[in-house]
């Protein structure tokens, strides 16, 4: 049975997680915008710029293979407030540092902040949303992920003109978007579904009272009975009948942060770099206006991820990604920016409608409770493997190769990412959690 709940504590659960994804998109995109003063201020070539990229998605690697198990052994609450104290911290040392290794330090805290957040913040919205609207959910917290994007390129472009420093204003900027977060976080509830997977009842009790207040005793003792389940071990998602889900959650996700993250971070350096624009103003106003156009792809999938489904929209987005990636490096062999253009906002679109939002959602949702979170933090620690991969090689297989030609390489990258989501066709879309929890009554 699916209930509304009225403007409570559960909508407040799922704003403090769409913030959560905020502040990720913001560093994701600041740092893009950083670059462009701080490569010329430091005199850094295309192996420093690699490792100093790669910095923060170590640390998110890292953040996401603990945070997850921490999230499902001590509860959704344990992390929501020391991880953002964490990030307020690692971005105020970024702002300070006095060389690159105080920088990459920086920046490695903010990125294990922010791993250590990804599985709390999906799991958070799987569980504290809808049965019919946790599609709804995921769409929105990943909006934000690109709200905070837009709004830290807008807040790089303002601080551009104050010359070669403005990459130390950039960074610290982080800080206020994360005091926000604490203060929205602090009185968020524990999940019921966790605590009745502990054997807790009593507190299952008050939480679910705090998240349904307009539900009737009846309506909630039905909804706490529905939670029980026999907790099993990490170790079980490696045999038989949740080996199949595991890929669909990992490689997909994984093609996504190669593709998706390795452009991102250098998307408007690669705009100076090919002649493309000719200052970095308006590398970093383009590289906005492809932000919104992903923004506009995830509205156009908020309203259908629920009746639609997540593994069609995620084969769409991925096809969308491969055609725009080809029709980019077309642009690049034939000299013709307008091509250039046209194929990054078809991958833009692509991205948004598509792996934007459905590859967390089906890293946390085909999972049972008491291992969503650390699932999830596997998916995201495997994407940010792919993201490390892709900010350590970009710039050197770009300085050996061309970049056509590692637009093309990744091309075949969105391509598997669509071949595994065919292949495992597992749709989550209006079954509630627990149904989703018996693989032989939907196919894997």
């Amino acid at each position: 049975m699916t209930h509304r709940a009225p403007d409570s504590l559960r909508r407040q659960a799922v704003r403090a997680a769409g913030l959560g994804m905020f502040l990720d998109g913001f560093d994701i995109s600041i740092m893009a915008i950083a670059l462009l003063p701080l490569r010329g201020d430091w005199h850094l070539g295309p192996g420093a710029i690699g490792n100093l990229m790669a910095s923060a998605l170590i640390g998110s690697f890292v953040g996401a293979l603990i945070g997850g198990p921490l999230v499902d052994r001590f509860g959704r609450r344990a992390l929501l407030l020391p991880n953002v104290v964490l990030y307020a911290l690692g971005a105020g040392a970024s702002a300070a540092s006095l060389g690159l290794l105080s920088l990459w330090f920086g920046r490695f805290c903010v990125g294990l902040a922010v791993g250590m957040d990804y599985p709390l913040v999906a799991t958070v919205v799987a569980e504290y949303s809808g049965d019919q609207r946790r599609g709804h959910g995921f769409g929105w917290i990943n909006f934000a992920w690109y709200a905070g994007a837009l709004g830290s390129t807008l807040i790089g472009l303002a601080l551009l003109p104050l010359g070669a420093l403005s990459w130390r204003f950039m960074l610290g900027a982080a800080i206020l978007p994360a005091l926000v977060l604490l203060w929205l976080r602090r009185q968020i509830p524990e999940s019921p579904r966790w605590l009745m997977r502990r054997g807790d009842e009593t507190a299952a009790q008050e939480a679910i009272a705090r998240l349904h207040p307009d539900w009737a005793p009846a309506q909630r003792a039905h909804a706490l009975d529905g939670y029980r389940g026999t907790r099993q071990p990490l170790s079980v998602l490696l045999h038989g009948r949740w080996r199949k889900r595991l890929v669909l959650s990992l490689i997909p996700w994984f093609c996504l942060d190669v593709v998706g993250l390795g452009i991102g971070l250098y998307f408007p350096v690669v705009l100076r770099m090919q002649g493309l624009v000719h200052d970095n103003v308006a590398a970093s106003a383009i590289n906005a206006a492809f932000l919104v156009l992903s923004a506009a792809g995830i509205a156009l999938a908020i309203t259908r991820l629920d009746r639609w489904g997540r593994i069609p929209l995620q084969i769409t987005g991925f096809v969308a990604m491969t055609l725009g990636l080809l029709v980019f490096a077309w642009g690049l062999v034939g000299h013709a920016p307008s091509w250039v253009f046209a194929g990054a906002a078809i991958y833009s679109l692509g991205t948004g409608v598509g792996p934007g939002v459905t590859a967390m959602a089906l890293a946390v949702e085909i999972f049972p409770t008491e291992l969503r979170a650390s699932a999830g933090g596997l998916a995201t620690a495997f994407s940010r493997l792919g993201a490390v991969l892709s900010a350590l090689v970009f710039p050197r297989l770009q300085a050996s190769l061309g970049l056509a030609s590692v637009l093309i390489l990744m091309g075949g990258v969105t391509l598997v990412g669509a071949w595994i989501t065919f292949l495992y066709p597992l749709e989550p879309a209006r079954l509630s959690l627990e149904a989703l929890e018996d693989p032989g009554a939907h196919g894997l």
